[in-house]
């Protein structure tokens, strides 16, 4: 069992690393920067609880893709798909925007894998990404009914998700636009704007399917 001053040292490192990797990136982050950041003088320590800065990198993305299915919600089967999708929305919004410093960091991680992806975005995918999307999709195409081919189902889905992430890729250039606005003062308004605006897309289309199926 780690000892909670072992515990505590592991903690500091990873948060650390989280801020170091956020600033530089994993290329030109170091060791020394990392506990130099965590005020811990040891530059053996990284290697001593996570085998290298390689391991301390992919311990913080394993939190990151994770932190999805800690805070989700259970999808109580008793749900309508609309409140399904209230709930995956929300979560999502908490998740990126209500939280401080450390959750702001971890989302330019997020942005970097996406634009220049680690060796370890894969298992990541297949891990957390693949079952997730599975369970999303099955909401989306339980609210387009029957009538919806594959494809819209997956677009719809890509639209959903392409709002709540807006503001994490667009804010070096919304926040100039915009700079009195707060994503973590109104991350809930957020929320309820993208379940309206995307349920209002996926009634037309339902509807649509309807009226292709019953001429």
């Amino acid at each position: 069992m780690i000892s909670k001053e072992s515990n505590s040292t592991r903690k500091n490192l990873i948060m650390a690393g989280i801020i170091i990797f956020a600033q530089k990136g994993y290329k030109d982050a170091t060791v020394r920067d990392i506990c130099k950041q965590a005020g811990s003088a040891n530059i053996n320590s990284i290697n001593y609880y996570f085998g290298s800065k390689q391991g301390l990198y992919k311990e913080i993305l394993e939190q990151l893709f994770s932190e999805y299915d800690r805070l989700k919600p259970e999808l109580d089967q008793n749900l309508s798909a609309e409140d399904k999708l209230k709930n995956f929305i929300t979560t999502f919004c908490i998740m990126l925007y209500k939280g401080g410093p450390a959750e702001s960091d971890l989302t330019t991680i997020f942005v970097s894998e996406m634009t220049s992806p680690s060796p370890f975005i894969q298992d990541l995918v297949d891990k957390y990404n693949r079952p997730r999307v599975e369970v999303h999709m099955g909401i989306i195409r339980d609210l387009l009914g029957p009538h919806a081919p594959e494809s819209m189902v997956r677009d719809c889905l890509v639209s959903v998700s392409g709002q709540i992430l807006y503001y994490s890729f667009a804010w070096p250039v919304f926040s100039r636009l915009f700079p009195d606005y707060s994503t973590q003062a109104t991350y809930d308004q957020w929320a309820d704007h993208v379940f309206t605006f995307s349920m209002g897309g996926i009634n037309a289309l339902r509807q649509q399917l309807k009226q292709d199926a019953y001429p």
